[in-house]
């Protein structure tokens, strides 16, 4: 009987350890959106007062992300935040709980990266008519 309660055991502690792993990552990625989305959020703002300065025609991605990031932004993060911890409550192995994290993370951050480059693409179709 007693080796039987050390195993049982020693099987509850590994799972408050995945536990705590899953749980770690999970607001580590929250964070992560919640950095992202507040330095976009900021940083369209300010690419918007710099077009309006400049009077540049804007490319439809820009248009598109300059005219929706208020809606936008909270969709995009705060619906990666609320799936990264649903998946919490419905995903109890470790390795499939973080690899649905890492997924996340990884969706978001190109997502980000395909706004940065909207942002950007008119100061370089700008400067490339410059330099001709």
């Amino acid at each position: 009987m007693a080796a039987n309660d050390s195993a049982g055991s020693s099987g509850a502690k590994r799972n408050d350890r995945q536990a705590v792993l899953t749980w770690a990552a999970t607001i580590a990625a929250c964070a992560y959106f919640a950095w992202m989305g507040a330095s976009l959020s900021y940083s369209t703002s300010m690419f918007m007062k710099m077009f309006e300065s400049m009077g540049v025609d804007l490319a439809l991605s820009t248009k598109i992300v300059i005219g929706s990031f208020h809606w936008l932004y909270p969709i995009l993060f705060g619906g990666a935040s609320a799936l990264v911890i649903a998946k919490q409550f419905f995903v109890r192995d470790k390795w499939p709980n973080l690899g649905v994290t890492l997924a996340v993370v990884v969706g978001v951050d190109i997502a980000s990266r395909v706004i940065v480059s909207a942002l950007y693409a008119p100061l370089f179709d700008l400067i490339e008519k410059l330099n001709k």
